[in-house]
């Protein structure tokens, strides 16, 4: 899978769903899209600005996604510290088996099921947050962008096979 085709499947999940990783970060520390705020505006952020959210609506989501925020933020450093401990071992001068490495493959398959569980916890109490009104406007930019996503594939061809190598 092309890196495009990557990044643009994982955007239209995330707008698609009432996206659940994004919740990963507050509403308002930073712009979202990586540590920091850094990256521009996650597509849940862009999809909560589209459906126009009174005062209220907006304290109550940034409620909703600190406290999510605390949840997550020790599990997310829990995940950090196994991908060093996968690293070390893999950087390491000795063999390594994937029997060496299965007991953190299962640590931080369990992680982030916890995190998926919390996250789409966080999601519909977000989708609690919003009226029927904002809900369609919401499964009508869900519409357009499965239609846009479809489109791009259509052009780009990248919804096939890789094409074979030239020589």
């Amino acid at each position: 899978m092309s890196l495009r085709k990557l990044l643009m499947s994982v955007c239209l999940a995330t707008v698609c769903a009432i996206p659940v990783a994004a919740f990963a970060q507050p509403l308002h520390h930073g712009c979202g899209g990586g540590p920091g705020g850094s990256g521009g505006p996650t597509p849940m952020m862009m999809l909560l600005r589209n459906v126009n959210l009174t005062a209220d609506q907006q304290t109550q989501v940034h409620k909703i996604m600190d406290a999510n925020f605390s949840e997550a933020r020790p599990l997310m450093k829990q995940l950090r510290s196994i991908h060093e401990q996968i690293a070390d071992q893999l950087m390491s001068t000795g063999t390594v088996s994937s029997a060496d490495l299965a007991p953190l493959q299962t640590q931080e398959n369990q992680i982030r099921q916890q995190l998926d569980q919390q996250m789409l916890a966080t999601a519909l109490k977000i989708r609690g947050v919003l009226t029927p009104a904002q809900l369609a406007k919401a499964a009508d930019l869900h519409t357009k962008m499965k239609a846009l996503h479809s489109q791009m594939e259509a052009l780009t061809g990248e919804n096939g096979p890789p094409p074979p190598p030239t020589e």
